[in-house]
């Protein structure tokens, strides 16, 4: 007869199955969100990545913010011709692993800290999201979580040696992944500053942290010195695909933003925070310096592009993480916390199935359906005209992925007409070309944090 297992191991084995679980939903909703074609900055990412031709050309001849450099150079070994999915592998499987890791660092807190944190980032609708597009935002979130691992861990056992080498793995593989994980890092080190500071004293601190992170800083600096002579030396110069000036408006829009695709309701992060400061979880220090350091410090700056949530993209795991962490203390620890750390949980998992279920159905305006459309009016092959010339890269990667014949038209009066919008700006209606009435015949219109809004419209006869 086998003996029965110890109750610990039994329940440390129900954690991890119960992980395991929750890792394998997380993935598959980030493969249901992951279908349709590429949205623009998706479609441009492809398209370029294939015109440089070698993967050396990844490094030395795309200096745009766009250039995600291992998305681009995913996108580039699996070709213009993969499907969208294959394309979006990468993210897809770095961002499923980032659940169970971020699982790992709350399992330290305890089990139940464990699930909620594999539920957090498993369901976060802003995760889901960048997890199911192709650019580097999910293998730099995974870099970033993995970091945050070891950093805590070496706060917890001071005394064991610093994880030197794992950082700088970390650092190298999440800026290669997109840049900024430059703003993680650097909160990061301040937060292990603070905390030893905190216990040792200033000089001590200074000490073991310059130790954590000094082969970190040396491998960044080394990067930042290829990206900028590779921009010098470009006639271009470094290029920015929208630049556009601070607005305090457009600031304040792209916070909301963040947290209410995070969290489900912008309010809950703040009781978050209240919630972690009555338990005093050390998470709450690296909160404060990614949520809201980072934040005021770009608008302090007037930085350009602000009013773009995935700037400060690196808020959101510690938040999730100090969450998981903080609410399963709170609720053993006070009752008069239950009823609110229960409406924040439905709250959240309300709006985060809700937002979840509509990118699956909406797959960010589908752009592929263009060329589906095309391909069953025109089998042939098309000649299209765009309004914008950055759709082009649009139409070219759904093509692409669907082998079929099409070309960007130079006359505007050419019988296709694709048409793409910012926002809510209006399309045209009717639309008349060449003194002919053209009908739309395909539409797209996204309802998450990304996409593309788009119209297809033809020549009457």
């Amino acid at each position: 007869m086998i003996p029965p297992l110890p109750k610990t191991t039994r329940q440390r084995r129900g954690t991890w199955t119960t992980i395991a679980l929750l890792t394998l939903a997380g993935l598959g909703l980030r493969i249901l969100a992951a279908r349709g074609g590429l949205w623009l900055d998706e479609a441009w990412s492809a398209v370029v990545a294939q015109d440089v031709g070698t993967p050396a050309g990844v490094f030395v001849r795309i200096n745009h913010d766009n250039n995600h450099h291992l998305n681009s150079l995913w996108l580039q070994w699996v070709g213009s011709t993969a499907p969208p999915l294959l394309q979006r592998a990468l993210s897809i499987v770095t961002s499923a692993a980032t659940i169970p890791i971020a699982a790992a660092i709350a399992l330290r807190r305890g089990p139940a800290s464990a699930i909620l944190a594999a539920i957090a980032f498993a369901l976060s609708p802003f995760l889901v999201t960048l997890g199911s597009e192709a650019r580097g935002y999910a293998p730099m979130l995974l870099a970033w979580v993995a970091a945050i691992g070891v950093a805590d861990r070496w706060l917890a056992e001071p005394a064991a040696p610093p994880a030197a080498i794992a950082i700088a793995l970390a650092a190298v593989f999440g800026c290669l992944s997109q840049a900024t994980m430059v703003f993680g890092l650097t909160a990061l080190g301040i937060w292990v500053l603070v905390e030893q500071w905190r216990l040792v004293g200033f000089r001590r601190a200074m000490q073991a942290t310059l130790r954590l992170f000094l082969p970190a800083a040396t491998a960044v600096l080394l990067l930042i010195a290829i990206a900028w002579t590779a921009a010098a030396t470009s006639q271009a110069g470094f290029q920015f695909g929208a630049r556009e000036p601070h607005d305090a408006a457009k600031w304040l829009l792209a916070l909301e933003q963040l947290w209410a695709w995070s969290v489900g309701f912008w309010v809950i992060a703040p009781v978050v925070v209240l919630s972690a400061g009555i338990v005093r979880d050390r998470f709450i220090g690296l909160v404060l310096l990614s949520a809201i350091g980072l934040p005021l410090a770009v608008a302090l700056l007037a930085l350009p592009n602000s009013g773009a949530a995935r700037y400060y993209i690196i808020a959101v795991p510690p938040l999730l993480l100090l969450a998981s962490i903080s609410l399963p203390a709170l609720w053993t620890k006070r009752q008069v916390w239950r009823l609110p750390i229960l409406v924040a949980g439905a709250v959240f998992c309300w709006k985060a199935i809700e937002r979840d279920v509509a990118l699956v159905e909406n797959l960010r305006g589908d752009p592929s359906r263009a060329v589906r459309t095309l391909a069953a009016v025109a089998p042939d092959g098309a000649a299209v005209s765009v309004a914008l010339s950055r759709s082009t890269a649009i139409l070219k990667a759904a093509a692409r992925s669907q082998r079929y014949s099409l070309t960007i038209a130079d006359s505007p009066c050419a019988r296709f007409r694709f048409i793409e919008r910012d926002g809510n700006n209006p399309f045209p209606d009717p639309l008349v070309r060449c003194g002919r009435r053209y009908g739309e015949i395909a539409r797209g219109d996204p309802t998450g944090l990304s996409g593309s809004h788009w119209r297809l419209y033809a020549r009457a006869r």
